[in-house]
């Protein structure tokens, strides 16, 4: 028995074995099939290659040619792209996109051949270096994305031979350090992005990026900044901290005549906000919000911000907020404190801030308000938000009264459902007399100053006007008084002339 059954499944084997030969071949051919490359819509001027490995683009019957501007390849499996393998006869790809081509390895020279090549994707690969020499042949790149993969270090000249690249994408990797010459040949670099990594240290690998306009260093591990590392950037108009580990005591040094416009350090770890840069007077908004502030030391820590007209600094742990801390912005246009812990405003400084708009309160612990000095120091103010504290239910209409005449618009309780209201401290009449006549005091010393002015120049020009008339009143007296003088004197000199005359005539009478 036991032989008959060792004997059937022989049998079976051997019926089977052809079968598995069949589908293995049959197995091979479709994978082969699979891989094509093909034409897309009429005019798209792209082509789409699919299942493709390296060595399947040298040996696809498809021609490419001068309508294949756009190069795409879905679901292929690249691994390690050796050198020339896109080094196709007669094309002029200008986009290469390879993301998500499960690339492991860049040999050298890897992208040869494509010398019209303007924009390449590599993007959500397995990338784990850029070796000197692998984009050699490529001079042309001008957008470069490697984002999503699993870079760690960034080697010297990895990218030296990107003369004309324009922007760098390398956000979401794992870039713990970057050599002092990662950058090096990336002459005309206006964005770069380097968000969601692990960078600690800049090591002033940024210094030669010269024309660099967008930096992006958002969600990274710095700690400490010594000043240095963008003074050369002077044409930098974005620089983004955010979402770093930054503290107290940095400092950001920026060479005089810089372009930066925008910076964010929100989502840090500030404690105390001092002075902490030079040379920003182009700057217009600056981000702090997010932090653990609650100390603005200095007398003026926002010194050379001559030209900031937003700043933002809710969801810190400020207690108190001096309005003297500001006056050294005097184009300051928004300026916004919610979300502290704010029970304390102080009117403090010389200088108002004359154009400040839109002022932020809100969400705090302010129970008392002398909302009249304030408003004396903003003469501009046109918004106030003071919802979510924890004021009096009976300010509301104080401030209707006071304001009922004014084009100026406040929020003082939260309509949401849930939110803290007012608290049953009424204003006395005596408190809120002095506080409308405070205003209009206040109002009158800020409208009277265009009719000061006026009354000035009017009394200049009557001053003016009456010396004028008392010159031509002297001038005139002159003409008066010298005049007769002037007449006698040639009177008399005639007389002499004729008493001289009659004195001759008597002499030769004689």
């Amino acid at each position: 028995m036991a032989k008959t059954t060792s004997l059937w499944i022989s049998r079976l084997f051997l019926l089977l074995l052809p079968l598995s030969q069949v589908n293995s071949d049959y197995s091979r051919v479709t994978s082969y099939d699979l891989m094509k490359c093909s034409y897309g819509e009429r005019g798209s001027l792209t082509a789409t290659c699919v299942n493709a490995t390296p060595s399947f683009f040298k040996t696809t019957l498809y021609k490419f040619d001068h309508l294949d501007e756009t190069l795409r390849c879905l679901n292929c499996t690249l691994d390690i792209i050796e050198s020339n393998t896109f080094d196709l006869s007669g094309n002029q790809i200008k986009e290469l996109d390879l993301q998500d081509s499960l690339i492991t390895t860049l040999r050298p020279k890897a992208f040869m051949g494509l010398i019209f090549l303007k924009s390449l994707n590599i993007s959500s690969n397995k990338i784990r270096s850029i070796f000197p020499g692998t984009f050699s042949g490529t001079k042309k790149i001008e957008i470069l994305d490697i984002s999503k993969n699993q870079i760690s270090i960034l080697s010297e000249s990895g990218f030296a031979e990107l003369t004309s690249l324009t922007n760098l994408t390398l956000r979401e990797n794992q870039i713990q350090v970057m050599d002092i010459r990662a950058f090096d040949g990336l002459k005309a670099l206006k964005n770069l992005d380097l968000s969601f990594n692990s960078i600690s240290a800049l090591n002033n690998s940024l210094e030669n990026l010269t024309a660099l306009e967008v930096l992006n260093l958002r969600h990274n591990d710095i700690r400490q900044l010594s000043g240095n590392e963008f003074f050369g950037l002077t044409k930098l108009y974005v620089l983004d901290l955010s979402e770093n580990k930054l503290v107290s005591q940095f400092s950001i040094a920026m060479q005089p005549g810089n372009q930066l416009r925008t910076l964010s350090l929100a989502y840090n770890q500030i404690r105390i906000l001092g002075f902490f840069a030079t040379h920003l007077e182009a700057l217009e908004q600056l981000d702090l919000k997010h932090n653990n502030i609650s100390i603005i030391s200095g007398r003026n820590p926002f010194e050379s911000m001559l030209n900031l007209h937003s700043l933002d600094l809710s969801y810190n742990k400020l207690t108190e907020i001096e309005t003297g801390k500001f006056s050294g912005l005097p184009q300051l246009r928004r300026l916004n404190c919610s979300y502290n812990k704010i029970n304390n405003v102080l009117v403090t400084g010389v200088f108002s801030l004359q154009n400040l708009h839109t002022l932020d309160l809100s969400h705090n612990l302010i129970s008392d308000l002398d909302y009249t000095a304030l408003i004396s120091r903003v003469p501009s103010l046109a918004y106030l938000r003071l919802e979510d504290n924890v004021l009096p239910c009976d300010l509301e209409k104080d401030m209707e009264k006071t304001f009922e005449e004014d084009n100026f618009k406040y929020v003082l309780f939260d309509n949401v459902v849930g939110s803290k209201k007012c608290v049953d401290k009424p204003v006395t009449k005596s408190t809120f007399k002095h506080i409308q006549d405070a205003y209009v005091e206040s109002r009158a010393d800020t409208v009277s100053g265009a009719d000061v002015t006026i009354f000035i120049l009017i009394s200049i020009l009557i001053v003016a006007v009456a010396v004028l008339f008392y010159l031509q009143y002297l001038f005139y007296k002159g003409i008066v008084v010298t005049g007769p003088k002037r007449v006698a004197s040639t009177v008399q000199l005639i007389a002499n002339d004729n008493d001289a005359k009659d004195e001759e005539f008597d002499i030769r009478g004689a």
